[in-house]
């Protein structure tokens, strides 16, 4: 989701009618970063794409070329490019508590976040309830939150493998030390039934515990998507990632994950 494109709609009301012609293109292109490190093994994975103008298809290629490294305490790790604008090592598993320190140039151009992987929160178990009035299925995720402790989450659904769009991000600031009951709700506005849970389909739910700035980024997003608090149109979420002309987040981030059959 990038909201790089701002398009003004201009409504005049006087005496006689005038023709605005908008130029649509004119919006400079941006560099999109997105970069995660897990504490499980597997695959540090940095992404770059670039945003297009209005009247482009909706195809984002990688950016090549690019030279990404990512550091902790002096050891530098370089990601080469395994594929069109993807930048990944599998040698890299994140400790809780460290901080990464990501670089990327392109063209000369560099740009860096910083991110500290928190302490993991046990994801304790996943259940499946029916709305009463709707009949429709939705996933609850339940934990402890850790007391005194400022803890921030991110949740991604898989359907049958297939991931949910909608942004699932929250925080402790009123259920700090609790027994942790989270509603993955989203609003189904075009009526697609295909994002619906049913009775048999294979659910898996990813929770991350992520750092502030990537909290930030979350619910700007989801902000901006929605235009919410009064927004009149989308705009772009808030990045952690320093540079001109740059989009996207770097994430340190622990992983837990359950799947679960709906009865």
């Amino acid at each position: 989701m990038k909201f790089a494109i701002y398009i003004g709609l201009i409504l005049l009301f006087s005496s006689c009618q005038k023709v605005i012609s908008i130029d649509l293109d004119s919006t400079s292109k941006q560099y999109v970063i997105v970069g995660t490190l897990t504490d499980q093994p597997g695959v540090c994975q940095v992404s770059i794409t670039q945003t297009k103008n209005f009247n482009d298809n909706n195809q984002f290629p990688g950016v090549s070329g690019a030279t990404v490294t990512l550091e902790n305490n002096g050891v530098v790790t370089p990601l080469p490019e395994t594929s069109a604008g993807i930048y990944q090592s599998s040698a890299l598993t994140g400790t809780p508590g460290n901080t990464y320190h990501l670089s990327v140039t392109i063209d000369g151009h560099v740009y860096t976040a910083s991110s500290t992987m928190p302490q993991p929160v046990a994801l304790d178990s996943i259940y499946v309830s029916t709305e009463s009035f709707s009949n429709n299925k939705y996933m609850t995720v339940v934990y402890h939150d850790p007391a005194g402790i400022a803890n921030y989450y991110h949740y991604v659904q898989y359907v049958n493998g297939k991931k949910e769009k909608t942004i699932f991000a929250d925080n402790d600031e009123f259920t700090d030390g609790q027994t942790v009951k989270s509603r993955l709700s989203f609003n189904n506005d075009n009526n697609d039934n295909s994002r619906d849970i049913h009775t048999g389909d294979s659910v898996r739910i990813d929770m991350f515990c992520i750092d502030p700035d990537v909290y930030k980024y979350w619910y700007s997003l989801n902000d901006g998507a929605t235009g919410a608090n009064q927004s009149a149109s989308p705009s772009n979420p808030v990045s952690n990632i320093t540079g001109t002309s740059v989009q996207g987040y770097f994430s340190a981030q622990t992983l837990q994950s359950k799947i679960i059959r709906v009865p």
